[in-house]
C-alpha cells in the first residue's frame, strides 16, 4: 500500500513539474503598449536597407522585445540617442518608461514608423514628417489621424513655436538607426 502511495504522489509531482516548465514556455510576452498593435507598415519610397530596419523596428516594439531594440540600435555606427539624461540603456530606460506607465514609448515608436517619412539635416530618412524645420498643418495633423498625440498635445506643441520636440526617429541610407528620442 505505501509503494503505490509513493507512485501516486511521484506521478502527480512529475506532472506538476511538466505543467510548470510547459507553461513558462508557452507564457505570452510581457505586455507594453505596443502589444496590442500591427508591425505592418504602410510601403514608402524608402531605400532597402532602411526599410529592412524600419520593419525589424516595428516588428520588435509589438512583440514588447526591448533587447531586440537595442540590438537594432547598436549594431551600426557608432552610437544611438534614446534619452537626453543619463541613462546607459535603451531597454532598461524604455522597459522602465512602460512599466512605470510614465509614456508609451513603443507605441508611440510603431505609429510615427507608419507616418509620413521626411529627411533630416544629415540626410537620414526620418519620422515623424512633423521632424522638420516648418512642420505643416498635415504633418501636425497625422500625428493625431495616427494616434501617436493627441490633439491638445499637438496644439500646445503647435503653440510653443511651432517645433515639434515629440518622438522621432531616424535611420540612414545604410541602414544604421540613429535615434528615437523626444525633447530637446
Amino acid at each position: 500500500m505505501d509503494v503505490r502511495i509513493l507512485a501516486v504522489t511521484g506521478f502527480v509531482a512529475l506532472l506538476a513539474v511538466a505543467g510548470g516548465a510547459i507553461a513558462a514556455r508557452s507564457a505570452p510576452a510581457a505586455a507594453c503598449s505596443a502589444s496590442g498593435l500591427s508591425a505592418t507598415l504602410p510601403k514608402q519610397a524608402l531605400p532597402a536597407a532602411v526599410a529592412k530596419v524600419r520593419a525589424r523596428i516595428a516588428a520588435a516594439a509589438v512583440a514588447c522585445d526591448y533587447a531586440k531594440l537595442q540590438h537594432i540600435a547598436l549594431e551600426r555606427g557608432k552610437g544611438f540617442t534614446f534619452s537626453y539624461g543619463g541613462e546607459r540603456s535603451a531597454a532598461a530606460y524604455w522597459r522602465k518608461l512602460e512599466t512605470t506607465h510614465a509614456d508609451r514609448p513603443l507605441a508611440r515608436l510603431v505609429r510615427i514608423l507608419r507616418l509620413p517619412v521626411t529627411r533630416n539635416e544629415t540626410g537620414s530618412y526620418a519620422w515623424p514628417s512633423a521632424y522638420t524645420d516648418k512642420p505643416t498643418a498635415a504633418d501636425w495633423n497625422a500625428l493625431v489621424r495616427g494616434g501617436v498625440y493627441t490633439r491638445a498635445q499637438v496644439d500646445r506643441m503647435r503653440k510653443s513655436g511651432n517645433v515639434y520636440l515629440g518622438y522621432r526617429t531616424a535611420i540612414t541610407r545604410t541602414g544604421d538607426w540613429q535615434f528615437f528620442v523626444a525633447g530637446d
